[in-house]
């Protein structure tokens, strides 16, 4: 029996289901966009969700569980650089939560996909379809931010390529299995790291979290 690794929770249920829906919310924005000739209502859809989401996300940095603030994991340069410079050694993981390039990653994704989701808002597709908030803008500054947002989601996804890389470059070279963890929760590491101190947020303050987000979109859409 092994007894040097432990099974650690890092990964709250909230910030598990936030993940998957991003996943999901991000293919059928793309679907939507590429795929399909009428259905942008559809996409218009995924973007509040998105949106929701994102708005989610920010606010359970600061109120969610240990790991999932920003405080916990985002790092300061000392300490990124000191972690990249073991990027390439062939070991697992052994960070609670994000390391610090992980980090960082984070916090351009989400400002990336915040970028999509509020440019969205303002864009137009010259037909009848457009943001709730394009009537606030000139038609010229629309058409501009129209093609901000179309250009800015082909970069989105070139890093979303790039995360799924990483994913696979953890799996395989680092040993680090990130999927089952964001899946399940759990982690397992050395059982030298010590997790008592780690705080899990309860569901019912990510629900009120959620209702929040979900509110906040809709009065923007409604009353925009």
């Amino acid at each position: 029996m092994n007894t040097t690794n432990q099974k650690i929770k890092i990964w709250d249920l909230p910030t598990r289901l936030f993940h998957w829906s991003l996943v999901l919310c991000l293919a059928v924005s793309w679907g939507s966009a590429e795929l399909f000739d009428d259905a942008m209502q559809i996409h218009f859809y995924a973007g509040y969700t998105l949106l929701t989401l994102l708005i989610f996300r920010v606010l359970w940095g600061f109120v969610g569980s240990s790991t999932t603030r920003f405080s916990y994991f985002v790092s300061g340069m000392h300490a990124t650089k000191t972690y990249a410079r073991t990027l390439f050694k062939p070991r697992p993981n052994d960070n609670i939560g994000h390391n610090p390039v992980g980090g960082w990653a984070v916090i351009i994704m989400l400002a990336l996909l915040a970028l999509q989701a509020i440019t969205g808002l303002f864009s137009n597709n010259d037909l009848l379809d457009s943001g709730p908030l394009a009537h606030l803008l000139s038609k010229d500054m629309s058409d501009t931010i129209s093609g901000i947002h179309e250009e800015a989601f082909n970069f989105l996804l070139a890093i979303v390529g790039l995360h799924i890389a990483a994913i696979f470059f953890y799996r395989f070279y680092k040993h680090s299995n990130l999927i089952t963890a964001m899946i399940t929760g759990y982690k397992t590491l050395p059982n030298t790291l010590n997790s008592s101190s780690l705080y899990f947020a309860s569901n019912r303050r990510a629900i009120v979290t959620l209702i929040i987000a979900a509110a906040s979109v809709a009065a923007l859409v409604v009353y925009g």
